[in-house]
């Protein structure tokens, strides 16, 4: 399990390893070795040029033996001391500069050569206010390289608290982050500065902490249902959707492949009568069925069904509070409540919840202020959400960058997964579809939550490497949630933490 942690945090854990017996040049070697053996990897071998960015602190000292490193492995290698001869440098960044130049690196003071890779070395996770000097020379006069760039910890210029970047601040390709993640790394801005991040154990033992918690590959691993060799539909759940109307039939049918995607083993669509003829019979691999607007009798029979969703594209109407009123009310089933079934919701339905306590709620932003009356504000959304689920004794799962599930005993797991590109109308239907899926399948509440959000934006993120992600669509991401179990069930991919930009062959090596 991954935890995130504060700078702050991160400077006293580090403390904490070496008053415990492990050397402070130890952590800088393994730190610089893992920047190294990522570099080759994105060089796929190839024996390129390497630009270092290296500034006077710890950080520029894990550059240094990445830097000498990388030139005892044939390397050529060029390191830019981005501070004065005459400034104070961290002890350890002095040691493996002298490392670096022992062992026969050259260091430059302006571009040498056009490097197939810049690793940014220049300022970590406790920068704040603004780049200036020798950082912001060094940023302008080697950046505007052509190549890839490997942040390391955290691009130059993010706050690793709040996320704020500098208007200079490095926009990497990869940033390899240790021993646990900033915050910083998954807030707006700074997160679209990181691309791809990955984490690497170092040797600072983490504590565990059930607010921290962030969703990683091998947690999503050990979440996935399992499959049985000899499985047939009837193991794999049956999945009802209760979407759709005369004016949005495409949120059922999104709905629909979010749960078929996921590994359910059946899915029946029951939209309302004047959505029928748009949405029966486009997904061959749905039962459809159709129900009277606003009547309660002719909604289907909830008997052996393994979940239920309701509300994406239903219409924030009476008819709709008369349905969902009467589900909640009536029907015993787990259900996934999204898009307008929390639209209609008014408190009598929310004290019906926690006597329920088999209910995922799929809030976005705006559906949280209407349900809570908290401003959007990301904090302020986050202790909403929080009490919310408190209330109603339901997971809740908060869509945003960063999305977040909370649990009704408090605890709460940060979701790193998912692109700009997603932000855009269906994607939810999606992901209530996949929620539901898992469900069926036999997770909880919770883990379904988790895992839908996890798997949705990973193959979101998958979908977007090999093109600009303006063009994603939610069929598109549920087109590639296969894609996303397969990185899932490979062991070799379990220091992704994020996966993000537009992505060629070599950069994918860093995955091999």
């Amino acid at each position: 399990m991954t935890y995130w942690v504060t700078p702050q945090e991160m400077s006293e854990l580090d403390r904490t390893a070496i008053a415990n017996g492990t050397p402070g040049a130890l952590l800088m070697e393994r730190a610089g070795a893992a920047v190294a053996d990522i570099a080759e990897r994105i060089l796929a071998g190839e024996k390129r040029p390497v630009l270092v960015l290296a500034g006077p602190g710890n950080n520029g000292g894990d550059g240094y033996v990445a830097a000498r490193l990388l030139l005892q492995r044939g390397y050529p290698v060029s390191v830019h001391a981005a501070f004065q001869e005459d400034q104070a440098c961290s002890p350890d960044c002095l040691l493996n500069r002298d490392a670096y130049g022992a062992a026969g690196g050259y260091e430059c003071s302006g571009p040498p050569f056009m490097p197939s890779l810049v690793i940014d070395a220049l300022l970590g996770t406790g920068f704040s206010g603004h780049i200036r000097g020798q950082i912001l020379k060094a940023i302008e006069t080697f950046l505007p390289a052509r190549c890839p760039i490997l942040s390391v910890d955290c691009p130059t210029g993010i706050n690793g608290l709040t996320g704020e970047a500098d208007a200079a601040a490095v926009r990497a390709d990869v940033t390899v982050t240790f021993a646990a993640p900033k915050l910083g790394l998954f807030l707006p801005p700074g997160c679209g500065c990181t691309g791809t991040l990955l984490l690497v154990d170092i040797g600072i033992p983490m504590q565990k902490n059930h607010l921290r918690e962030i969703m990683d590959i091998p947690r999503a691993r050990a979440l996935l249902p399992t499959r049985p060799t000899d499985g047939h539909k009837g193991v794999f759940g049956k999945v009802l959707l209760l979407a759709g109307s005369e004016r949005m039939p495409g949120a059922a049918l999104l709905a629909a492949l979010g749960a078929l995607r996921s590994g359910a083993g059946l899915v029946e669509l029951c939209v309302p009568l004047p959505a029928a003829s748009a949405v029966s019979g486009r997904i061959p691999e749905t039962l459809c069925s159709y129900f009277l607007p606003g009547d309660v009798t002719s909604l289907p029979d909830p008997t052996g069904f393994s979940v239920a969703v309701v509300g994406p594209g239903l219409g924030n109407d009476v008819g709709t509070t008369k349905i969902v009123r009467y589900i909640l009310e009536q029907w015993q089933l787990p259900l996934v409540l999204d898009a307008d079934a929390l639209n209609v919701m008014d408190k009598g339905m929310a004290d019906i919840l926690p006597a329920r306590q088999n209910v995922v709620l799929t809030p976005h932003p705006g559906e949280l202020s209407r349900l809570t009356g908290c401003t959007t504000e990301v904090a302020k959304r986050f202790e909403a959400a929080a009490k919310l689920s408190s209330a109603t004794s339901s997971p809740v799962l908060l869509k945003g960058k960063p999305s977040q599930v909370f649990y009704p005993d408090g605890g709460r797991i940060l979701n790193p997964s998912g692109n700009q590109g997603m932000a855009t109308g269906g994607s939810g239907d999606v992901l209530a579809g996949l929620v539901a899926g898992f469900i069926a399948q036999g997770l909880s509440t919770s883990d379904a939550a988790a895992l839908g959000a996890y798997v949705h934006g990973l193959a979101g993120d998958i979908k977007a490497s090999s093109a600009s992600p303006r063009s994603l669509l939610p069929s598109d991401v549920a087109e590639a949630v296969g894609s996303a179990f397969s990185m899932i069930e490979d062991h070799r991919n379990d220091t992704l933490l994020r996966l993000e930009g537009c992505w060629n062959g070599r950069l994918w090596n860093i995955l091999g």
